[in-house]
């Protein structure tokens, strides 16, 4: 037969599958044919093409021996090296028979290969159950390549929708020949990560849960919401439950939802934890914002925290707040509980229920510009004192340019403070302190650029700063803003930055700071100064030479470095320097150091890197110089392979007095395309 009425065959085809999905039999829909020989049967209305036959329409190939097809009843057979592609997925086997009207049909000996996941399904028989769906008895998957995977799951009953999930009855997961792990049911990924079902299980021992089984179940409850179900089974401690449930709603605003109980058999009680965030974005201008955190009680996160910003936390806050802005204008509001967690009890912990601040900025007054900083606050607790303040503190500034040269900047204010005090039940009282505060900054940019692709900018400054000194001892203290010492100070300031200009093809120039320092010494004319950052401050009329920098000459690598030193003593205060260097994929080096005098000496470093074309090496310490010893070190192996990966670390924590040292090796196992089996716990 002529190619002509060939290609007219498969239009007909072609056009009986777009009525039977509801489609527009637009021109677009025609497919070619090649094939050695074509031939009609009439009566039947059937249509047969044999000898490498060759379809194309719209993405999708296929190649068969021979293809029959069948008008009246839309059935399609083809036989022979059948392989079926659509866009980057494929299928493949023996023999395909499709019903292009229901979209139903088998596949005998075949493949299905997803392309995203590298997803593959082997099977005797393969049943296609709609247009993107597919049903096997007993098969095998896998993300491995090969005829003889590194993994598999051999299952007795599959279901595979493209684009979105599988699921398996009966599955037993096999590394090589040796079966090692089964279970009842199982989802996984195909092609994409949000689908209901159950997830791999969680399997391992450890010296806090003992044996342990954490089955996760994964609920996508719509497109904009999905939550995390979990069972947790332990030998040691008891059976628990949890849920992690998230969400996102229009215009940006976005929360979660953690929770976590058991009832804990080593102390006989029940044990949990709840953590809440939410962002409301009413408007543009008007944001409401929650975090939620309770535990059942102080120790829950010694027994049962992961990390060390958890088991070794020492107070614990909810806060609920809005935040209302105008152009010139702000009003926050938030209400704030702190629990404290290393107190016997929570009866001198001070709550702030609520605060309230109200900011005007960049009023012009004339030549002036008028801002005011204002807050309220009611500080509450079991025992203690109690009570609210009132703060007031409006301020007026000018800015001139001296001989068009110089930047000035002047400014006065006065801080207002207003108590209503309760010290006992019986006694309470009104108290007062204001004191004015002025100042000035005089600075000299100057600025260099070479060739139009570096430019070096040097600023001198020197800054003057009063505060009146009154006194504030028959006032309240619950916080240092109730102490605001008296005084005058000068501080001279020498900043430099360098700045570079990077073509980028196809878009805008990049800019990068390539180095910034800042030298700056202040002199105390009067009063006192206090310096939260270094905890050490000799009253020394002549402060600490400061020093802060940056340095980054490439993307990759940047080196962070900030320091005091005592001028008067010959002593350094602090010392703070950090330096990271990023390779390809994970590897990097990291490395910090602290130090301040008489409170610590602290060294953390980290560094990712391979051992060879399939071996990473993961090493992380934290040493205390001053301590004389390890905090923490992690040492970590990972193999990975094309199609998963296996990571042995050991972890040695040293405790405190109240949490006890830990050590632990944990086993990972990875699959590409399902996740993580969870960590295996040897001890």
């Amino acid at each position: 037969m002529k190619p002509a009425r060939a290609r007219r065959l498969l239009t007909y085809l072609l056009l009986a599958a777009a009525l039977a999905q509801g489609e527009p039999a637009a021109a677009e829909k025609e497919a070619t044919l090649e094939a050695d020989t074509l031939s009609v049967d009439v009566p039947s209305d059937s249509y047969s093409a044999q000898g490498n036959v060759k379809i194309t329409q719209e993405g999708v190939l296929l190649l068969a021996d021979s293809v029959v097809y069948r008008r009246l009843t839309g059935d399609a057979v083809a036989q022979g090296g059948v392989f079926l592609e659509k866009g980057e997925d494929t299928l493949k086997g023996e023999r395909l028979s499709l019903n292009l009207l229901s979209q139903h049909g088998e596949l005998l000996n075949g493949e299905l290969f997803i392309k995203k996941s590298n997803f593959r399904v082997r099977t005797e028989r393969l049943e296609k159950t709609g247009a993107q769906d597919y049903r096997m008895e007993r098969g095998s998957f896998t993300t491995c390549e090969g005829d003889k995977p590194s993994w598999r799951f051999e299952a007795r009953k599959v279901k595979v929708t493209l684009d979105e999930f599988a699921t398996a009855k009966d599955a037993v997961f096999y590394v090589g020949d040796v079966p090692l792990l089964y279970t009842p049911y199982l989802v996984f990924p195909a092609n994409t990560e949000r689908q209901s079902g159950l997830l791999i299980p969680k399997l391992g021992h450890s010296n806090k849960k003992g044996f342990y089984l954490d089955q996760p179940y994964y609920w996508v409850i719509s497109p904009s919401q999905d939550a995390t179900f979990d069972l947790d089974l332990e030998s040691s401690r008891g059976v628990g439950a949890g849920v992690d449930y998230r969400y996102m709603r229009q215009h940006g605003s976005e929360g979660r939802l953690q929770a976590f109980g058991i009832y804990d058999t080593n102390e006989s009680g029940f044990r949990g934890e709840l953590q809440q965030k939410h962002l409301e974005l009413l408007t543009p201008n008007l944001t409401l914002a929650s975090t939620i955190n309770l535990i059942s009680d102080r120790n829950y996160y010694k027994d049962y925290g992961e990390f060390s910003g958890d088991y070794n936390r020492q107070l614990l806050e909810s806060t609920a707040s809005f935040d209302r802005r105008w152009e010139r204008y702000a009003l926050t509001g938030e209400v704030r509980y702190t629990q404290d967690l290393e107190g016997p009890n929570n009866d001198v912990t001070l709550q702030r229920l609520p605060t309230l601040g109200f900011i005007a900025a960049g009023e012009k007054l004339g030549p002036l510009i008028f801002s005011m900083d204002s807050g309220y606050t009611n500080f509450q607790r079991e025992e203690g004192v109690t009570g609210q303040r009132l703060e007031l503190h409006p301020r007026l500034a000018a800015y001139q340019k001296p001989a068009g040269l110089l930047d000035l900047s002047l400014y006065g204010g006065y801080r207002q403070r207003l108590y209503l005090t309760q010290w006992t039940p019986a006694e309470s009282g009104y108290r007062q302190v204001g004191q004015a505060d002025a100042g000035a900054t005089l600075s000299l940019p100057l600025q260099r650029v070479w060739e139009g692709r570096m430019r070096h900018l040097l600023v001198p400054s020197l800054e003057y700063g009063y505060v009146q000194k009154r006194r504030d001892d028959d006032v309240p203290f619950f916080d240092y803003g109730d102490r605001v010492l008296g005084g005058s100070a000068a501080t001279f300031s020498l900043a430099s930055t360098l700045t570079g200009k990077y073509a980028r093809e196809g878009g805008e120039d990049e800019y990068r700071d390539l180095l910034y320092l800042k030298l700056s010494q202040g002199y105390q004319f009067s009063g006192e100064r206090r310096d939260l950052l270094t905890l050490v401050d000799e009253g020394h009329r002549v402060t600490d030479l400061m020093l802060e920098g940056v340095v980054t000459p490439e993307k990759n690598f940047s080196l962070s470095l900030d320091g005091r030193y005592n001028t008067q003593d010959g002593t350094v205060s602090t010392a703070n320097a950090g330096v990271e260097v990023k390779g390809e994929g994970r590897n990097a080096v990291t490395a910090r150091y602290r130090y301040s005098r008489d409170q610590l000496d602290y060294l953390e470093g980290r560094f990712v890197f391979p051992l060879g074309s399939q071996v990473t090496a993961d090493l992380l310490g934290r040493y205390s110089l001053d301590k004389g010893g390890f905090l923490e070190s992690r040492y970590a192996i990972e193999y990975r392979r094309q199609c998963w990966s296996v990571t042995f670390a050991y972890i040695d924590r040293v405790g405190t007095r109240t949490i006890p040292d830990n050590q632990e090796f944990t086993v990972n196992f990875t699959l590409a395309g399902l996740g993580g089996l969870g960590p295996v716990r040897t001890f």
